[in-house]
C-alpha cells in the first residue's frame, strides 16, 4: 500500500515554467493512483488545499501521510533550475539507504518511459518530507518545468510516465483492461433492382458517367 501526495498546495505555489508544478503533480498523482488501483494495489492520495504558507503546507502533507496505513510514502514534484531548451532529466530523492534501490528503480523507469535523461537516485538529508514521514519515503522529481525539451517529452509521454511510476513502485506489470474494439459502420446505397439485365446495365453506366462508382450484382430468388 502507498500514500502518494502532490508537492506544494492550492495556495502554496511550486515551480513554474513551460508547465506548472502544482497542476502537473496533481495530474500525475491522480493517474498513477488510478493505475495502481486497476492493478489491485491499495493507494491513498492527497492534495493539500488549505495551508497559506510553506511551513503549514509541508507539515499538513507530512501529518496526512503519517495518519495513513501504508508501506511507502511517495511525493510527486517537478524540478526547476533555469529556462533552457536542453534536456535536464528525472531524479528521485531518498534519505535512508533502504530506499535507495527503489529510488534508482523509479528514476530509471521514468527516464525510459519519457525519454528523459536519468539523473538517478539522489541522497538528500535536508528535505522535510523525507525526514519526517515515518515510513520509507521517496520524492520524485519527474522533470524540469523550465526545460523546453523535458516538458515536450512529458506532454508527449504522460501516460507512459504514469504507468512507469506505478509499475516501478509496485513491481507489477500494468495490463490495461479498459481497451475497446472500435467497429466501423458502412452504409450501402442501392440505385434499384431490375429483372431486365439491359436496364440494369444502362443504370450502372449512367451512374459511372456521373462519377459514381457502380457495379452490377446478379441475385437469384
Amino acid at each position: 500500500m502507498f500514500t502518494i501526495s502532490s508537492g506544494h498546495g492550492k495556495y502554496v505555489s511550486g515551480a513554474s515554467g513551460y508547465i506548472d508544478e502544482v497542476t502537473e503533480a496533481r495530474r500525475v498523482v491522480n493517474r498513477v493512483s488510478e493505475i495502481l488501483k486497476e492493478m489491485g494495489i491499495k493507494v491513498n492520495t492527497y492534495h493539500e488545499n488549505t495551508a497559506k504558507n510553506k511551513t503549514d503546507n509541508l507539515n499538513t502533507i507530512i501529518k496526512h501521510h503519517n495518519s495513513t496505513s501504508r508501506e511507502k510514502d511517495v511525493s510527486i514534484h517537478f524540478n526547476a533550475y533555469q529556462t533552457t531548451d536542453k534536456a535536464m532529466g528525472v531524479e528521485v530523492l531518498y534519505l535512508s539507504d533502504g530506499n535507495k534501490e527503489l529510488a534508482s528503480k523509479v528514476s530509471k523507469a521514468i527516464a525510459e518511459a519519457g525519454g528523459f535523461l536519468n539523473r538517478g537516485a539522489k541522497h538528500r538529508t535536508n528535505l522535510g518530507f523525507l525526514n519526517k514521514t515515518n515510513k520509507g519515503a521517496i520524492l520524485i522529481e519527474v522533470c524540469f518545468v523550465d526545460s523546453k525539451k523535458d516538458t515536450e517529452l512529458y506532454k508527449a509521454n504522460f501516460e507512459k510516465i504514469c504507468i512507469s511510476i506505478a509499475e516501478s513502485l509496485s513491481g507489477k506489470e500494468y495490463k490495461n483492461t479498459n481497451t475497446t474494439t472500435t467497429k466501423t459502420t458502412y452504409y450501402r446505397v442501392i440505385a434499384g433492382s431490375y429483372t431486365d439485365r439491359t436496364n440494369a446495365e444502362n443504370m450502372k453506366n449512367r451512374l459511372i458517367e456521373l462519377g459514381i462508382p457502380s457495379f452490377l450484382e446478379a441475385v437469384t430468388k
